[in-house]
């Protein structure tokens, strides 16, 4: 089969690497080599749906695969329409998040056939050779046993069962970096993307990395894409890859973007120990966000030691009643020590928060603002809350009656309000959380003496300007 894969281009800032499409088709060539797989990263190229169209006119594929944030939803179902365009009877199938998420609204456009939903290595394989045997969509029966999918029968949508995760991450072939050009990716060529999720990027050469899947704790607004146990890769499969990104590829910089890489804060250790021994001289950053209160000094000397130059914390809420309503129980008081620690190494360190949880009040919207203001963070990130279908906090909202028909595409502007406070005041309060987080002298100076900034100086300047004074939603 020819399979095309293609990332939406969307508002999303950050288009570094595609690794989940990386990791689909390098397990699909182990298993299944006599397929060919291609890549459209329409979201680095800043293709135009006419583009990208006529590179599925020029692909002819037999099987069309979109991978979608959430907040991409309308860009994923504009292509999917334009491959249906030029080929009726081509499977088209959708995955990550917004598949994940909500596959009901996905599969109610008839462009769309099939959801994988969740970890999708295994189901994408066993769908393709089961429509590479026959099994196309006129024969579902050869498909529909196939676990972790949604799909429409009878004019009703059906899911089948849930797909056990893979337990050993080390059975996982390395992404299939090879697929994409990323010397592009690396010289940012012809794109105003950044290429990493980290905004605040040291080298040029940067490559992202999961060493975890899965997370344990059950915070009300994350989606659930690998699942609530935290499955770990072995030591020596991480220094591995760590070894090919910097003998093949040149690699000089990697941004680990695990859901909480220090869990198992031994492992975190173990891990940075074979960098330090090994010399592999890497500059390394936390962009996903670290638990702040799984932290102690000798992780933080090793971080420092190991090349780490900027970690960043998932704090959310600076209230105890919302940290226990969220079901993230983040020990605040322990988050600010930690990060006074992390503050002693000359780490550039930013934060995570998000206001507008449910029944918030605007004075536990200030302990959150309060908490970013007191603490030693060089940059902050405010977030209004948005909820995401099959989450428990859109359940919890959908229980009391709140009106949750609103798109659900921006998170940093009120989509859907769930709190107690009014729409108009919860803009305001991101505003003011920006301009006073950021006019702060002090704080200039530890940003301009921790934290690489000389690339796009100017570009950062105006978000700052932007999000502090004017109306902000990049």
């Amino acid at each position: 089969m020819r399979i095309l894969f293609v990332r939406p281009h969307s508002t999303v800032p950050s288009a570094a690497p595609p690794l989940g499409l990386l990791y689909l088709s390098a397990y699909l060539r182990a298993h299944s080599p006599q397929h060919h797989i291609s890549i459209c990263d329409a979201r680095f190229k800043e293709y135009s749906f006419d583009q990208i169209e006529r590179i599925i006119a020029e692909e002819r594929p037999d099987l069309l695969g979109i991978t979608s944030f959430s907040m991409e939803n309308k860009e994923a179902h504009e292509i999917a329409k334009r491959g249906k365009s030029h080929f009726p009877q081509m499977p088209v199938v959708v995955g990550g998040p917004y598949a994940t998420s909500d596959y009901t609204r996905a599969l109610s456009d008839t462009n769309i056939d099939i959801a994988v939903i969740g970890e999708a290595e295994r189901s994408f394989h066993q769908l393709v050779t089961a429509l590479d045997g026959g099994g196309g969509l006129g024969n579902g029966s050869a498909w529909t046993n196939v676990r972790e999918l949604a799909y429409r029968k009878n004019g009703s949508i059906v899911k089948t069962e849930v797909q056990e995760f893979v337990e050993n991450l080390d059975e996982l072939p390395y992404p299939a970096w090879d697929l994409v050009k990323l010397e592009e990716y690396f010289q940012r060529r012809g794109t105003r993307k950044r290429t990493s999720f980290n905004q605040h990027q040291m080298k040029q050469r940067v490559l992202s990395i999961f060493t975890t899947r899965g997370c344990p704790y059950r915070c009300t607004y994350c989606h659930n894409l690998f699942g609530k146990k935290l499955r770990k890769r072995s030591v020596e499969n991480v220094i591995g890859e760590l070894r090919l990104m910097k003998d093949q590829y040149g690699v000089e910089e990697v941004e680990i973007i695990d859901d909480i890489f220090n869990l198992d804060l031994d492992r975190a250790k173990q891990i940075f120990r074979r960098i330090i021994e090994e010399k592999l001289d890497f500059k390394f950053s936390f962009p996903n966000g670290l638990r702040t209160d799984r932290l102690d000094d000798e992780i933080l000397d090793l971080f420092k030691q190991g090349g780490v130059y900027r970690l960043v914390f998932a704090i959310e809420s600076g209230t105890p009643r919302v940290q226990k309503l969220i079901k993230k129980n983040l020990d605040l008081e322990k988050a600010q020590r930690n990060i006074a620690l992390a503050a002693k190494r000359s780490f550039s360190m930013g934060g995570f928060f998000m206001i507008g949880f449910l029944d918030e009040t605007e004075e536990e919207i200030w302990n959150t603002i309060n908490f970013a203001l007191q603490s030693k963070l060089q940059t902050a990130a405010f977030f209004i809350v948005t909820p995401f279908p099959n989450t428990e906090i859109w359940e919890e909202a959908q229980k009391l009656g709140l009106n949750l028909s609103a798109d659900y595409e921006h998170y940093q502007k009120v989509s859907v309000n769930i709190s107690k406070v009014p729409s108009e005041r919860l803009a305001q309060l991101r505003k003011l959380a920006f301009r006073r987080f950021y006019l702060n002298p002090w704080r200039l100076w530890s940003f301009m003496r921790t934290t690489p900034w000389r690339d796009r100086f100017f570009e950062k300047i105006w978000i700052l300007i932007a999000a502090s004074f004017f109306k902000y939603e990049k």
